[in-house]
């Protein structure tokens, strides 16, 4: 009877925290595709859309239910319940038009009080022109714009299937003169189902009220549109956070196919479906093997049919990771990979310029 009524208690969360939000995910999509409209560029911050985690960018950004490490802060927190001790993690990401963007986390396992952990996302420009609709190449004056978000996050198991993560961020963000701060929230669910290694995650990102910057603006597009002598100042509308839901499912492919697996090799292979709420669905597949628990290669493919559910430029990506063992019982984890972005890596011209991420892991 006890066995019974904890097997009900499990279905029941797995329907709250999974089969409820998955069914309004797709509520929304079949909404929008009923509606053909996309809402591109009616959202803010558009750093918060990057992806930051360089393994999951190798595995094609399907690491909602694979998170074990201390890249899921960036992805899915509740993964930080796997790590053990402390774990810090640097990362470097190559970005077009001379922007960088550099990420950073810190996070320690408290055993039964669960994992805390803080983290920083940092994205600045070099000095650009200012330039007017009566000085095309510019006024001699300079500008920069910036993000920076950091956070702190938690991780605790509720039972010994399911998992809770939490990211609380507070967010700065800058151009010119004007500015924004406020605060998002990430939230992530993991359930490891017994079925085989079969394991269900599930995420909510940036999270949070509308964003609207400070100050006003001169509306030279209202000037010429209406003849007014001068441009007119106006307030900057406010624009909601990148929300994006995620879904996915991951597992070991020796173990959920019943092949017979040789010790130094191992697996992963996910899918996963997220909704950002200014763009249309998208489902991304990738697979990871690992050898010897020290080098892993991956590969993903991100799907496209036709106007309704994937990305405009973005197919397939790849990358490697190098585990290595240091007295003490330190381990360094090294990443690294590349996504195609179709007609925007035509536009670079170099290797800094190209999407290259590269990354750097701690654990001790």
């Amino acid at each position: 009877m006890t066995r019974i009524l904890k097997l009900q208690e499990e279905i029941v969360r797995f329907k709250i925290l999974f089969v409820i939000p998955l069914a309004c995910v797709f509520a929304g999509g079949l909404t929008v595709q009923a509606r053909e409209v996309q809402k591109v560029g009616s959202t803010s911050m558009q750093t918060l859309k990057i992806a930051t985690s360089v393994r999951a960018i190798g595995m094609g950004e399907t690491y909602c239910a694979v998170s074990d490490d201390i890249q899921s802060v960036f992805w899915n927190p509740a993964g930080l319940i796997h790590l053990e001790g402390w774990s810090a993690y640097f990362s470097q990401i190559n970005m077009p038009a001379d922007i960088q963007f550099n990420t950073a986390a810190v996070a320690r396992n408290f055993g039964d009080r669960g994992v805390f952990g803080v983290h920083l996302l940092a994205m600045t420009t070099d000095d650009m022109p200012v330039r007017t609709i009566f000085c095309p190449e510019g006024t001699g004056e300079n500008f920069m714009a910036y993000d920076i978000i950091g956070g702190v996050s938690w991780a605790q198991r509720l039972t010994d299937r399911f998992v809770f993560g939490l990211n609380l961020r507070i967010a700065n963000s800058g151009l010119e003169e004007e500015s924004y701060t406020g605060v998002l929230a990430d939230i992530g669910t993991l359930y490891e189902s017994g079925l085989r290694s079969l394991r269900i995650g599930m995420s909510v990102q940036n999270f949070g009220p509308d964003i609207e910057y400070s100050g006003d603006y001169l509306d030279y597009a209202d000037q010429g549109r209406l003849n007014r002598p001068a441009p007119r100042e106006v307030s900057y509308s406010s624009a909601p956070p990148p929300t994006i839901y995620r879904i996915g499912l991951a597992a070991n492919p020796f173990t959920i196919f019943g092949i017979e697996q040789s010790p130094n090799w191992d697996g992963t292979m996910a899918i996963e479906m997220s909704h950002p709420n200014d763009n249309r669905e998208r489902i991304n597949l990738g697979i990871e093997v690992l050898f010897m628990d020290m080098l892993a290669m991956r590969g993903g493919y991100k799907l496209r049919y036709k106007n309704n559910i994937g990305y405009d430029e973005e197919r397939w990506t790849a990358g490697f990771g190098l585990s290595v063992p240091l007295p003490g019982n330190i381990k360094i984890a090294l990443d690294y990979a590349y996504m195609d972005f179709g007609l925007i890596n035509e536009a670079t011209d170099d290797f800094m310029t190209d999407p290259h991420r590269f990354s750097l892991a701690v654990n001790f």
